[in-house]
């Protein structure tokens, strides 16, 4: 089915959105789309009903959005949608609504109910406090848990509070004011109808009705009850400039104490209370519990014929409020250690609505002209293109997520490929062998040419029939046998990262002289022992590195390529953080094999870290555009994918992990043979997660790379 004109997903998106809720929460958030259940979730209508919610999870790593928005007609009113529920979502960390305390309510709000044995259990110390402290119910809970119907405290709490976070949105972010009033009257809109509701369900939709803007004449108009006119006068509260979460909460007492008083505040059923206050040890009370003034047991109870709160009752959900538990995400967002991080951090947006409502059209093009502006650089040394990234969170790709550097290497070692051919002559003779053998020595008949070996029967009988029909004869009546050719294309992407500047033992080296101890009496002078040891010998060979040899490997393949006749290009890449990713080019597929290629492969040095994904994506990019039917990429690396961004945990290499095998499962799909060979000895580890047993190679020692090499192409394309 196609999308309404208009319609956004979150794919597209995704970037722009990534940014954004960066800047807002001062850290990386996954964005992840609503009704995705990972491949470990839980199973069951719980895990699916969380799956479905709109908001941050529960340890604040992740923010589920829709998966599409079709709500106008106007393709930037919907990405407008977007930014205010990430504004919203954000806003409850940005505004405090987490730093809510049990004990300052009390100093602020008279008259609060004594926690129940349970709850004083975990306050007190009576009982033995919980074996994880992160399990202990978080302050918001507590107080939900105060009142005989949590259930509808919560909600009442939650509505205020929403409508304390959009009035702050207001005066904090003029620019957001025009989405926000847009999309605040089109969830007005779609508000269910007051007409056959019961009294305590209006009243609570009369409430919502208010958080979105509802006018306070019109509400208490369609009032049967006279009592919405108590419940509005509080909330109006939570708008002015200087409310936090306590007045909130401070509100919401007053509109359960009115709802008691009028007898409407039933207590919900036991299979009805908060699924996640229970969950967090805290259950739902027993009439007779509470003591605070206003609101004797009898009114709290009421009639037992009376309709239970149901758990919708008066709250459908507002869609990009989504169905926010905040007393679950206290505990979550505390536990994680991010909520004194977050809170206060904030995104300047343009004080001009209009200049808001341009936004995305200015931020869609910034991709495409940071590409144009760097591909007409002064020397023209520097391209850059954006690539996705692979969120195994959240399953879903991050649009445009990586900027990647694309330059040529220039060298000036000129010397390179003579000290290469010195060391490793013999093995690059045995090499070149090895490739000859796998050389085509068949013959393909190509017919219809004008000169050949042999006449070709069917063009002699077609000339003969144009000649009596009187057409144009085609000479072409031959027939040769040329030598089959490999039609093949091969990229080579070698790790530059920092850790290839470790030393490696030079096999061909001569052992060191042995260390001779210094004449008796003299063991303490340094100068002496500095001399017997020779650790300063100016004389001494240069120490050979990781990158050496790999550098060395490429130059081999290069020479024994130009044996075979295939098509072949030689790569590097590092790179420190998604923005700045860095390809080296030293060898294109069409550039011919000349001193400037091995000087350029002779620069290739130890850079920063190593972000695979987008380098095999963009060696993935020129290989498929290449005429070949077999397309090759070879990539050697001494570790694992790491990079300072690299995921929200730089600490965990899974992220790295599953975005590179993302990308060679992309090459996979593309047609393209991809192998890696790693000289780490615990490559075993992680290369098993990011590709098949038949797809890489690790081998002990570097020295072994350039043979190893040969090896893995001779079996990819002979």
């Amino acid at each position: 089915m196609n999308a309404p004109a208009g319609a956004v997903g979150l794919a597209d998106v995704q970037r722009l959105l990534s940014l954004f809720a960066q800047g807002l929460a001062g850290r990386y958030l996954h964005l992840r789309p609503a009704g995705h259940v990972g491949p470990d979730a839980p199973a069951g209508p719980a895990a699916l009903r969380e799956a479905r919610r709109i908001g941050l999870v529960a340890d604040g790593s992740a923010l589920v959005l829709p998966v599409t928005i079709a709500d106008f007609p106007v393709r930037r009113h919907n990405y407008g949608a977007y930014r205010v529920a990430v504004l919203h979502q954000l806003g409850y960390l940005e505004n405090g609504s987490f730093a809510f305390s049990l004990d300052t309510a009390r100093a602020r709000i008279p008259g609060l109910p004594a926690e129940g044995p349970g709850l004083g259990a975990v306050r007190s110390g009576l009982h033995s406090e919980p074996a994880d402290p992160r399990s202990a119910p978080s302050e918001l809970a507590r107080f939900l848990a105060l009142w005989p119907t949590p259930a509808l405290m919560r909600r009442l709490f939650e509505t205020l509070e929403a409508m304390r976070i959009d009035h702050a949105i207001r005066r904090r972010y003029p620019g957001a004011r025009a989405d926000l009033e847009r999309v605040l009257a089109h969830a007005l809109e779609a508000r269910p109808p007051l007409s056959g509701m019961a009294p305590l369900a209006a009243l609570l939709e009369g409430l919502a009705r208010r958080s979105l803007g509802a006018p306070r004449e019109a509400l208490l108009d369609e009032d049967a009850t006279g009592l919405l006119a108590g419940l509005l006068e509080a909330a109006d509260r939570v708008a002015d400039e200087g409310a936090d979460v306590h007045d909130s909460a401070a509100a919401a007492v007053d509109c359960l104490r009115l709802l008691a008083r009028a007898g409407l505040a039933r207590r919900a059923p036991d299979d009805l209370a908060l699924d996640d206050l229970a969950g967090s040890g805290v259950e739902e009370s027993a009439p007779g519990r509470g003591d605070a003034p206003g609101i004797p047991d009898g009114d709290v109870s009421g009639d037992p014929d009376a309709p239970p709160i149901d758990d919708d009752v008066g709250i459908e959900m507002i869609a990009f409020r989504g169905d926010v538990d905040l007393a679950v995400l206290q505990r979550g967002l505390k536990a994680a250690g991010i909520v004194a991080a977050m809170e206060g951090a904030g995104l300047v947006v343009p004080d001009d609505a209009s200049q808001a409502e341009d936004e995305t059209a200015r931020a869609e093009r910034a991709p495409a002209v940071t590409v144009r502006r760097s591909a007409e650089s002064d020397d023209g040394a520097t391209r850059t293109f954006l690539y996705d990234e692979w969120d195994f969170h959240a399953q879903a790709y991050l649009k445009g997520w990586c900027r990647l550097h694309e330059q040529r290497l220039k060298g000036d070692d000129h010397d390179f490929i003579g000290t290469v051919r010195h060391r490793h002559g013999e093995l690059m003779q045995r090499i070149k062998r090895q490739f000859r053998a796998i050389r085509p020595e068949a013959r393909q008949r190509v017919r219809r040419v004008s000169d050949g070996e042999e006449l070709e029967l069917d063009g002699i009988i077609d000339t003969v029939i144009d000649r009596r029909a009187g057409h144009a004869t085609d000479e072409r009546l031959y027939m040769r046998r040329d030598r089959a050719l490999r039609d093949v294309a091969a990229a080579f992407l070698l790790d530059m990262s920092a850790s290839t500047d470790i030393p490696v033992p030079d096999k061909d080296a001569p052992p060191p002289p042995p260390v001779q101890a210094p004449p008796a009496g003299e063991e303490d002078s340094p100068y002496l022992w500095t001399v017997n040891v020779g650790q300063d010998d100016p004389d001494a060979a240069p120490v050979r590195r990781v990158i050496d040899v790999g550098r060395e490997s490429m130059a081999l393949m290069c020479e024994a390529l130009q044996t075979l006749g295939d098509r072949y290009a030689i790569y590097g890449f590092s790179g420190y953080g998604r923005e700045h990713v860095e390809f080296y080019v030293a060898k294109e597929f069409d550039d011919r094999l000349s001193a400037r290629t091995w000087a350029a492969i002779g620069a290739m040095e130890p850079r920063k870290s190593t972000r695979m994904g987008p380098a095999i994506r963009h060696a993935l990019a020129k290989l498929e555009r290449q005429p070949t039917r077999m397309k090759v990429l070879v990539i050697v690396s001494d570790g694992f994918p790491q990079d300072c961004d690299y995921g929200p945990d730089r600490n965990d290499d899974e992220y790295g992990v599953q975005d590179t095998a993302r990308a060679l499962l992309e090459a996979a799909r593309a047609g393209v043979e991809t192998f890696l060979v790693t000289i780490d000895p615990s490559g075993h580890d992680y290369l098993r997660r990011m590709c098949a047993d038949e797809r890489y190679m690790v081998i002990d020692e570097v020295a072994d790379l350039p043979e190893a090499l040969t090896k893995v192409y001779r079996a990819l394309t002979a």
